[in-house]
């Protein structure tokens, strides 16, 4: 009916209603530090014992809430420094890369908003440059990144946040190289976030 198809609109367009310029809430500042051991061969990965710290700084702006319980975030990330370590290995020499690099897409999706902890899924797709073409001359300086992860955020004071958090990050150039191996890291992370 009529009815049932305006309440059932209502409800939709409700989700997105305290999410307006003008609530102060929306937007957030996080600033992450991570570390993976060591990398693995993994669903596209074929560089092993690789380790990974890396230092970034992560805006997040709420997009939707569902029963006003889920909050659906967008997230966008500078990589402010990413420093690889490759082991010595029958196909790639021992050597130290550096660059930076940024993850202009990327969603969170946090449960339970209103509980102090609060689990998290994520995901995100950017890029990262190097000094040095990765893994080696045969590679190039310009790689594509892929994430996928979780973690909890744990409500410190109103304004005030701690993420502790796992994802899987799979780094690769694409084909642009003469060679593609990818490398697979597990990054285990921590960091805080100012609303």
């Amino acid at each position: 009916s009529y009815t049932d198809n305006q309440e059932s609109n209502n409800n939709f367009v409700d989700r997105f209603a305290w999410v307006s310029e003008k609530n102060t809430d929306i937007h957030e500042m996080n600033f992450i530090v991570g570390y993976s051991f060591a990398s693995t061969k993994g669903f596209w990965g074929k560089i092993p014992k690789a380790s990974l710290s890396i230092y970034t700084i992560r805006y997040n702006r709420k997009l939707v809430t569902y029963n006003a319980k889920h909050l659906l975030e967008y997230t966008a990330e500078a990589n402010l420094a990413a420093n690889y370590t490759l082991a010595n290995t029958p196909r790639y020499q021992a050597g130290s890369y550096s660059g930076i690099g940024i993850t202009p897409l990327g969603f969170q999706i946090n449960l339970n908003q209103n509980n102090k902890v609060q689990p998290f899924l994520k995901s995100s797709a950017g890029f990262m440059y190097f000094k040095k073409p990765f893994p080696d001359s045969r590679g190039v300086q310009f790689n594509l990144t892929l994430e996928l992860g979780t973690g909890v955020e744990i409500m410190i004071l109103d304004n005030i946040s701690l993420s502790l958090g796992y994802k899987y990050h799979h780094m690769s150039n694409g084909q642009l190289g003469e060679i593609n191996p990818g490398i697979d890291s597990n990054i285990f992370y921590t960091g805080f976030t100012i609303f």
